[in-house]
């Protein structure tokens, strides 16, 4: 069955090959009629004792043979008796694995042969049919041996001495006409090439078997997995002058008499800002603000920036922001604050935990995570462990154009939910005098026991909204729609007993505000977690209290994308589309003994505020992993479910 052959060493990389020979005849549709396996090396190579090439590919199951086929849908060729074959690598070493078809008469113009695009496949982890069903045409070719080439239909990795079993079903496509499929043949053979790699990153689940098309593929494809630049909850993502929005300020008449304190550049002094080049303007703002343009204030407030008095030099060292101006007229002037000093721009996708095990989370400028669906943009925040991907609204898209991702359709407001009419602010509850009312959900109001106080049963105002935005805009998508986890973090930190009018301190407050360590593991409450995880069904992993698969960011969520409690930033991806509007998260933050507080986003910051204040809400949903998409990911080509 297996075969050994050398040949010459042509490449760097390291190459084993597998092929698995299938016939197919078509009669008025496609006849499976054998199988057969070689392996061989596709080079000479030196091996050291440390090198290892023994991988193995096992039939599992006896040929597939399909005689008087005709073509088929989907949901038919999905019925079919699949091939199971399993790939075990025997080594110590990490192999990346592709398995191909090559298929014989792929460049012949004869009408003797059944073309490639007629043919469809599915292959997915045994035992599953969870990939999508895909033309064999659309997919991506790569270089097999002597210059032919197969089609790409899965890209997988295995450890030392791992094995991975799939099922393989292909059939002719529903679409094919008797004149196009009778009497014809289709030959090809399914191709596994290996090559030696160093151990994968942890990633989300199904990170490396995702089946093509699919949005988790689409992701892996399309992004490498890097450091942060700046560390979550310690600094605001990195950036450099271009990716900052630009603010506005008007200047009264009392500050337009200041002399002004101006910097032409600046240093970075620790985490904060020295400015260089300093100097302090020889007459007043009203008369010499044009030549602030272009150079760098250590405050927005002219009274922090400026004085009264010819000749004042205020402060230019130590800054935690610096503010550069872009234009200016005599009563105002427009610019752009700096928050980080590492004069990089930082977007990338990084790893931390969560709950499910490893998630991949964006940060800072990030300018390829744009989703359309449901006839609205949105962006991927993160993959969560299960490999579920969360999206946050990014523009409602509530003219209904072609493309909502399109910077041509961004508004200062568009990114929140018009729950009623126009209606896209909320109270998160109506009340604000109990521990209770910290909840995306909550208990007993005056309860004396923190179970109680906490218990699921009666809705916020923002999950109302929520809920109603989602009715009127999601509920037909919901097949699309993993049961993720929403986290709304009531564990306590060091101060009360969470419930009653008792001064209680919640854990995203110390976590975030001096801590400074953020995390996507949602911690367990004092009734075991179950208070905090909110899912629509899942009980393993959340209460099954929500009715609908809604909910909100939360501060932990927010922080790893690029914000610091406190510091500004008006660079990473969440800003934008936003304007000055401030937004609920999920996250409690403390109940003083008269008023519940929770995190929200201001204009570039991430505050706290009383439940009972008027912020907008920003849904955020989890697609499916192998939910389809086209697309790379930009504002200008989006993904875009199918």
């Amino acid at each position: 069955m297996e075969e050994l052959k050398s040949v010459n060493n042509k490449k760097k990389r390291l190459k084993i090959y597998y092929a698995l020979l299938i016939s197919v005849i078509c009669i008025i549709g496609v006849s499976f009629a054998w199988f057969r396996l070689y392996l061989s090396q596709s080079e000479d190579n030196t091996l050291s004792s440390r090198t290892c090439f023994s991988t193995t590919l096992t039939e599992d199951t006896e040929k597939i043979t399909l005689t008087n086929a005709f073509p088929l849908t989907n949901e038919d060729g999905l019925k079919l008796t699949p091939f199971t074959f399993t790939i075990k690598n025997n080594c110590d070493s990490y192999v990346k694995a592709y398995i191909t078809i090559d298929s014989e008469y792929r460049t012949s113009t004869s009408s003797s042969y059944l073309l490639d695009s007629y043919i469809k496949f599915n292959i997915s982890n045994k035992g599953t049919t969870t990939n999508p069903s895909l033309l064999l045409s659309s997919q991506k070719l790569i270089d097999l041996d002597d210059g032919d080439q197969g089609y790409k239909i899965l890209t997988t990795y295995l450890g030392a001495n791992q094995e991975k079993s799939y099922d393989l079903r292909i059939w002719m496509n529903s679409e094919v006409t008797t004149s196009q499929g009778l009497n014809k043949s289709w030959e090809g053979k399914v191709v596994v090439v290996t090559e030696a790699t160093k151990e994968p990153p942890a990633a989300p689940d199904g990170w490396y078997d995702a089946g093509n098309g699919t949005i988790l593929a689409s992701l892996r494809d399309m992004n490498a997995l890097e450091e942060t630049l700046t560390v979550p909850g310690i600094e605001v993502s990195a950036h450099v002058l271009n990716d900052v929005e630009n603010q506005s300020t008007s200047v009264s008449s009392s500050y337009q008499t200041y002399y002004i304190t101006y910097g032409t550049g600046w240093v970075a002094n620790g985490t904060g800002f020295d400015l260089t080049g300093t100097a302090v303007t020889a007459d007043t703002y009203a008369n010499s603000y044009s030549e602030l343009v272009g150079k760098y204030l250590p405050s927005s407030s002219l009274y922090s920036a400026g004085s009264s008095v010819a000749g004042t030099m205020k402060n230019t060292t130590k800054l935690f922001n610096v503010y550069y101006v872009v234009s200016a007229t005599s009563s105002s002037f427009t610019y752009k604050r700096i928050a980080s000093n590492k004069n990089i721009t930082e977007a990338v996708l990084a790893s931390t935990l969560d709950n499910y095990g490893t998630s991949y989370y964006y940060r800072g400028a990030v300018k390829n995570n744009y989703v359309q669906f449901a006839n609205k943009c949105w962006r991927i925040v993160r993959i969560t462990g299960d490999g579920s991907v969360k999206l946050v609204l990014h523009n409602d898209n509530i003219n209904g154009v072609t493309n909502p991702c399109s910077p041509t359709n961004n508004s200062s407001t568009a990114a929140f939910a018009r729950y009623s009419g126009t209606r896209y602010d909320s109270l998160f509850n109506s009340k604000w005098n109990d521990n209770a009312y910290i909840g995306f959900m909550y208990g007993t109001v005056g309860a004396s026991d923190y179970a109680s106080t906490h218990l699921n049963t009666n809705k916020s105002t923002a999950l109302v909204n929520l809920e109603m935005w989602y009715t009127n805009n999601l509920e037909s998508y919901e097949s699309e729609l993993a049961d993720i986890a929403w986290c709304n973090d009531k564990s306590l930190a060091s101060i009360g007993t969470g419930y009653g009018i008792d001064r209680t301190n919640y854990a995203a407050y110390s976590r975030l505000s001096s801590e400074k360590t953020p995390t996507l593991i949602c911690p367990n409450d004092n009734n075991g977690g179950k208070l905090s995880k909110f899912t629509v069904e899942d009980k393993i992993n959340g209460n099954s209290s929500l009715s609908y698969k809604i909910g909100l960011l939360t501060a932990d969520e927010v922080v790893f994308s690029g914000y610091a409690p406190e510091h500004y930033n008006f660079s990473t991806y969440l800003k934008e589309n936003t304007g000055a509007a401030g937004w609920w998260t999920l996250s409690p933050y403390y109940f003083t003994g008269d008023y519940a507080f929770v995190w929200y986003v201001g204009q570039g910051i991430l505050l706290n505020y009383n439940v009972g204040g008027n912020f907008c809400l920003r849904p955020a949903v989890a697609l499916k992993s192998n939910v389809l998409v086209t697309g790379s990911g930009t504002s200008e080509d989006p993904y875009i479910v199918d």
